[in-house]
């Protein structure tokens, strides 16, 4: 994995210490700073890779950040730290344009982790198809197949495509490209007392954020 530049904004000091001791542990430049303004401009001038934003900050909201973020770039990786473990705080910050979330507190091991599954989707989209995230495919529409899993619900593509309104084979396309990027878990499943071929089962990573109702 190549050095990447990550940026993280923050209205917690400590907070921004402790990932900047994580990112220089890795090998990977970082800017820091307690401004959303600040961390706009990164992504407009295009200084970094990779944006951290917290969810729950006073001036402009870690959802406001995130939306304004994706409308300036299409490349840049966005992911949320957030405390919140629920099913709509999930939904919004993907709505919005989040490619992920990492809860707090923050541990180096799982940080690391998930700082390298989303360096390789940066150079898919920033390198090696510059004008898309696949031929055929849409931001919009895998956050919008993504988001039928976000209740920690499994099914399989004939299941999904039902539940979304979308034709399987496209349906199909998005779970795919999902698995490829790291967001979704793929399993073959035998279907009891009947033989023939297991069906294909997709849910989320234990990666992902736990959304499972308190």
């Amino acid at each position: 994995m190549r050095n990447l530049a990550l940026g993280i904004v923050d209205d917690d000091e400590g907070t921004l210490y402790t990932v900047k001791a994580m990112i220089e542990t890795l090998g990977h430049k970082i800017y820091t700073t307690t401004d959303p303004e600040v961390a706009l401009g990164w992504v407009k001038n295009k200084l970094i890779d990779i944006l951290l934003v917290d969810y729950h900050m006073p001036v402009m909201s870690g959802l406001d950040v995130i939306r304004a973020a994706r409308k300036l770039s299409e490349a840049v990786i966005l992911l949320a730290l957030t405390v919140e473990e629920s099913p709509q705080v999930a939904h919004e910050l993907l709505t919005v344009g989040a490619d992920d979330f990492i809860l707090k507190p923050l541990r180096l091991a799982d940080f690391s982790a998930r700082i390298s599954l989303h360096a390789e989707l940066l150079r898919y989209r920033r390198y090696e198809n510059p004008e898309g995230i696949q031929k055929g495919l849409s931001e919009n529409t895998t956050r919008r197949v993504y988001l039928l899993f976000l209740d920690g619900s499994a099914m399989t593509a004939s299941e999904a495509s039902e539940k979304s309104g979308l034709a399987y084979p496209t349906v199909y396309r998005y779970l795919e490209y999902l698995v490829k990027k790291g967001q979704l878990n793929r399993r073959s499943v035998a279907e009891d007392g009947r033989s023939g071929r297991p069906s294909v089962v997709y849910s989320c990573l234990p990666l992902q954020i736990n959304l499972k109702k308190k």
